[in-house]
């Protein structure tokens, strides 16, 4: 019979202990536990680091705030679950598909939006948001004019693309960070929203 038994998983792949306590980490991990009920991994594991971990949630909060004429939950979701998808970050793969299944209701939906968003049933300006956020992630360099003209084309108003760069940056710098340390995904994120279908 198979030894299912798995081990208790790392952090990360740092080797350090359990970082000390500050008010301000312990403020942040509370709110953390007040919006979803845990604490994300990849917080824990910049612990030693509290000003980094204090920033990385001020900018989360700037970029995924719901704002005027901005973006829609369900457009920044998708974009940071299209971003992770393309950076690989499995970490906020489980976190970001969580939070879409929650917001669409549709778990299939966002599995096909993961395992490749062109062939998933996206709206004109959902699929030009996706679009763009893979053309800044894949190679900034190369944007031009027209891609904020094909935002424009499918209804995404100046305020909005605006969103669409800042939560694309914002994805590519918090997988890059989750990836180079090793961070594990969430089990919680893993099975939050899975009882919802089409």
């Amino acid at each position: 019979m198979p030894d299912t038994h798995r081990p208790a998983q790392p952090l990360s792949w740092l080797d350090l202990p359990q970082a000390p306590s500050t008010p301000e980490l312990e403020d942040l991990f509370e709110r953390t536990r007040q919006k979803l009920g845990y604490l994300r991994n990849g917080q824990r594991a910049i612990a030693h680091r509290p000003a980094l971990a204090v920033a990385q949630d001020v900018l989360s909060r700037a970029v995924n705030s719901d704002q005027p004429g901005g973006l829609s939950r369900r457009d920044r979701e998708l974009i940071a679950l299209v971003v992770s998808a393309e950076n690989r970050c499995v970490t906020c793969v489980f976190a970001h598909a969580a939070a879409l299944r929650q917001e669409s209701q549709d778990a299939m939906w966002v599995d096909q939006v993961i395992a490749n968003y062109r062939h998933a049933q996206l709206t004109a300006r959902e699929r030009a948001l996706a679009d763009f956020a893979i053309a800044a992630t894949r190679a900034p360099g190369e944007l031009g004019p027209e891609h904020l003209d094909a935002l424009r084309t499918a209804g995404v108003g100046e305020v909005a693309i605006v969103d669409a760069a800042a939560v694309t940056a914002y994805f590519n710098f918090s997988n890059r960070l989750n990836s180079a340390l090793g961070v594990p995904p969430n089990a919680e994120a893993h099975a939050a929203g899975r009882g919802a279908g089409p």
